[in-house]
This record gives structure tokens, sequence and C-alpha cells, in this order.
């Protein structure tokens, strides 16, 4: 299975939430886990704003590098446009690295998109059903 991973799920392993770390160990072992570069950009944008930069770095690739990192090619942008019009004209707008997110999520045909902030992704009506914070996951999936 095709596993995108938000920002969210990443600062919530840098906060050391061990329920999250020990679901994403499972995952990123029998799963492809994806993120996209945005979500590479976030996360490192945090990590430079520390005191303990250098540190925090090294933490945030370690643990990213551990997943497969997705370019933003031109059909991920051609995507983000359609879904950031649809979301614009029925004034559902949410932060365009979460619409990057989603588009890389569709053109890759993600089995689930892994987040915190299930109501952003929830406005994008091709994401249905397929988005879950951590616990719900590994629920859905203890049932098959």
């Amino acid at each position: 299975m095709k596993i995108i991973i938000d920002t969210s799920i990443l600062v919530d392993i840098d906060r050391k939430n061990q329920k999250t770390i020990d679901i994403m160990k499972s995952l990123t072992k029998d799963h492809d886990v994806i993120i996209s570069v945005i979500t590479v950009s976030e996360i490192l944008t945090g990590s430079y704003l520390r005191k303990d930069q250098d540190i925090a770095v090294k933490k945030a690739k370690l643990v990213m590098g551990q997943m497969f990192w997705v370019d933003v090619d031109p059909k991920i942008a051609e995507k983000a446009s359609e879904i950031n019009a649809y979301l614009i004209i029925n004034g559902k707008i949410i932060e365009f690295q979460d619409v990057l997110i989603a588009a890389t999520a569709l053109i890759l045909n993600c089995d689930f998109i892994l987040t915190f902030n299930k109501e952003h992704f929830e406005r994008i009506p091709a994401l249905i059903n397929r988005i879950y914070n951590p616990l719900e996951l590994k629920e859905k999936m203890s049932e098959k």
C-alpha cells in the first residue's frame, strides 16, 4: 500500500508521541510511505528555526530518510491547480502546501493520507475515505 504522510505527523514524531512513532515504524516496514518535498521543506524550516538547529536538522533528515521523497512535477502542479481552483470557487480554501500534498496523493494514487489535519483534506472530494490519523489507520489496517 502507498501511504502519504502529512507534515503534522512528522511534527508529532518530533514531539516524541510514542503512539505515532510506533505506528510509523510499523508502516515504514510494510508499506510504501511517501512524503512530498513540500513536507520536507516545512519540516526543515521548523528545524532551522530552532536554537539547536544542527541537531534538529540531522534528526529530521534521519526520520524523513525512512520515507520516499516525491518531487512536485508538472502532473502534480497541474492537479494542485485544479484542486486549488475548486477550493477557491467553493470557499473552502486551505494552505497551498496541503493542496500540493493532496495533489501528490492523487497523482500517485495513494491508498491513504495520514494526517492530524483531516478537516483540510476532507474538503477535497477525491480524497474522501482515504484520510486517517495514525490511530484510525492502525485500526483500519488491523481489520483486514
